[in-house]
């Protein structure tokens, strides 16, 4: 009998233990899930903050692209006009030539 009641002794010496124990495992196991989805979150923003990255960048060189295109448009349409004003110019010459 002292031994029955020295495993109970035991037993109820550990069970609280136990419990106690199984208890932190079970608080630990819902905040190392928490963490999943915040990594994942974090994960996540960090590749649209590196997209947005590389889409400003893109924005930035189509800008200098049109910007660029605008300025020889510019020129290639005053070239233009001046060529337009100088044919002009040579045509009345020429008619004035011919009906002096």
């Amino acid at each position: 009998m002292k031994t029955g009641r020295a495993v109970i002794a035991c037993l109820l010496l550990v069970l609280p233990l136990a419990a106690v124990a199984q208890g932190q495992a079970a608080k630990a196991a819902p905040a190392a899930q928490d963490t999943r989805p915040a990594a994942a979150a974090k994960a996540k923003l960090e590749a649209s903050q590196g997209q947005a990255a590389a889409e400003g960048k893109n924005v930035k060189d189509l800008q200098k692209r049109v910007d660029a295109l605008e300025s020889n448009s510019k020129a290639s349409r005053e070239a233009l006009e001046e060529r337009d004003r100088k044919i002009a110019e040579l045509e009345r010459q020429l008619e004035a030539e011919r009906h002096p």
